[in-house]
């Protein structure tokens, strides 16, 4: 039963720990489902890979972006597929609270879970995962003081937003943060803005914290996809097809690559660039500012795909031959949209100078860097790409490697565990994984 509703909870024992194997407690502020299973993923290779039991502490609500998608307010678990046997699922009673009002992809809400540490308790686990927002929220605290009176492991996966200047609520709260932060075993971030954040913001040690990029499905996304049904149905044969992946919001910056087409074809030195938008929002009015730009400029080389299913994506990065981001520094950073584009070996112009450390390209080796929401440069990126396969071709290799090399579910996750096996004790297990019960299962020696 990897799914519990709460109904379920009190007739459910959990099973017998087993001292070879890792149980790991999880906390998102939502499971989110509408992008796919990255959510669910890291636990989904723990499980299958090396075994753990992993305890995902998961809501019977669904998150404000699962909830347009799906059209329901209930978790969308027909949405989960076939979880593994020792992943626990437990969708607890769960409260919305809203404290801000707008682009929910900026936040503003948060969960009311009172029952996070009674689940702890029950489930006893060596270590708790936890996925921490820029302001910690009821759950990260829930999470601490179980951590604490259990005397276990508290390990934070940050996803390394880019911090935004502090207001005086989060000046209240910062002390009570710190000493929240102050008591995880370790940190885990996407990138070094994360490492700096925590360092700074919190006074946390540097020699504590893990950077270690975004994990993607590079099996999934990848330039091998066939992409012709894609390029037939939005007419991009012959065309040279500039990509944008991701929300048509104010923050993401999508207004200044419609400045990007109308510069492009003022300059009159081209007229089979197409520039294509591979996405939507979930908020009508979000995207009122960019469709009012695009209806001003009256341009004939943009097309918009309006939201796609999660499983036609990769087909659409396979599409486009570059991928445009004009302005990642208002959120996230290191967006899942920027790990997938690199998965597919995309050559991608990246609006994020001075910010750097939120992406793992470098400027002219994975992709080039640009200042953020300058139609300008990024017009002349353009071109440059357009003109220079040689550099075109660099650019998608390097980037393509390190994905591969760097950012693969497996190989991310198999450090991850290295991590969880060093703080909680535990020996590795043997990457072929056998049968932890039986008497032949092979124990490694721990190392990171």
């Amino acid at each position: 039963m990897p799914v519990l509703f709460p109904d379920d909870f009190k007739r459910f024992i959990p099973p017998i720990k087993n001292p070879y194997r890792l149980r790991i407690a999880d906390s998102h502020e939502f499971v989110e489902l509408y992008r796919g299973d990255k959510d669910l993923r890291v636990g989904k290779v723990l499980c299958q890979k090396y075994n753990c039991e992993f305890v995902q502490l998961g809501t019977d609500i669904a998150s404000p972006a699962d909830s347009r998608v799906f059209k329901t307010k209930s978790f969308p678990f027909d949405q989960i597929g076939q979880l593994p046997e020792n992943y626990y699922l437990l969708l607890m009673k769960t409260r919305l609270i809203v404290h801000r009002k707008g682009n929910i992809s900026l936040g503003g809400f948060f969960r009311w879970t009172p029952g996070i540490a009674r689940q702890l308790f029950r489930w006893k686990p060596d270590l708790i995962l936890e996925n921490p927002y820029l302001t910690l929220t009821p759950r990260s605290y829930m999470t601490f003081f179980a951590s604490k009176l259990m005397k276990i492991p508290l390990v934070y996966l940050d996803c390394g937003d880019i911090m935004p200047q502090l207001t005086l609520k989060h000046k209240i709260v910062l002390p009570f943060e710190k000493r929240v932060i102050g008591n995880a075993a370790a940190v885990i971030t996407y990138n070094i803005e994360g490492k700096k954040r925590f360092t700074n913001k919190y006074g946390y040690p540097s020699n504590k914290i893990y950077v270690i990029p975004k994990p993607i499905d590079t099996l999934r996304f990848n330039p091998d996809v066939d992409c012709q049904d894609f390029k037939k149905k939005y007419s991009l044969g012959g065309k040279f097809v500039v990509g944008y992946f991701g929300r048509l919001c104010t923050n993401k910056g999508a207004r200044y690559l419609l400045d990007v087409a109308d510069i492009m074809r003022s300059r009159q030195t081209d007229d089979n660039t197409t520039f294509l938008f591979v996405g939507g929002n979930l908020e009508a009015d979000q995207s009122a500012e960019f469709r009012n730009h695009l209806h001003k400029l009256k341009l004939d080389n943009v097309k918009l795909t309006g939201m796609v299913p999660n499983k036609d994506i990769p087909e659409a990065y396979a599409a486009v031959d570059i991928a445009v981001y004009p302005d990642v520094t208002n959120l996230p950073g290191f967006s899942t949209v920027l790990a997938e584009s690199m998965a597919s070996g995309k050559p991608i112009i990246i609006g994020i100078k001075g910010w750097e450390d939120a992406i793992p390209i470098i400027d002219g080796e994975t992709g080039l860097i640009i200042e953020a929401r300058n139609p300008k440069q990024i017009a002349d990126r353009i071109e440059l790409l357009k003109a220079d396969h040689n550099l075109r071709k660099k650019l998608s290799g390097n980037v393509l490697k390190f994905a591969k090399q760097e950012m693969d579910y497996d190989k991310v996750v198999a450090k991850y565990y290295n991590i969880f096996c060093k703080l909680t004790g535990k020996k590795l297990m043997d990457f072929e994984n056998k049968n932890v019960d039986s008497p032949k299962y092979k124990l490694e020696k721990t190392a990171v």
